[in-house]
């Protein structure tokens, strides 16, 4: 039973305030791992980043779906191509696709249980 359970969920730990109010900074969420994902799911992703190699955001847009007016002028485009997506943080502060642009969909690893 432990065994399935590893495979298909994983515990993670927030780190920093990217996700307030939603989530906060050392809140533990339990992770679906490949779980299908659309427009507005809390998702945890790996980064290329040295310094961080997990993040949590939420999706802003799904392959095929319009680009959000405020990430137009990051990619250029009107539509997410497919094998991509837009990711955002809850917090306007937060680093996310209007900083760092297109995020290929395999990179996300699971689907945030987020508390109701």
């Amino acid at each position: 039973m432990i065994g399935f359970l590893r495979r298909r969920f994983m515990l993670v730990t927030v780190r920093g305030d990217s996700m307030m109010p939603t989530l906060r900074p050392d809140q533990r969420v339990l992770v679906r791992l490949g779980r299908p994902f659309s427009a507005d799911d809390v998702v945890v992703f790996r980064t290329a980043a040295e310094h961080v190699s997990l993040m949590i955001k939420r999706v802003a847009a799904a392959p095929g779906e319009a680009v959000p007016d405020d990430m137009r002028d990051v990619v250029g485009d009107v539509v997410v191509p497919d094998g991509f997506v837009l990711v955002r943080g809850d917090n306007p502060l937060s680093v996310d696709s209007r900083t760092f642009g297109y995020l290929p969909a395999d990179a996300v690893v699971g689907l945030v249980r987020t508390p109701k």
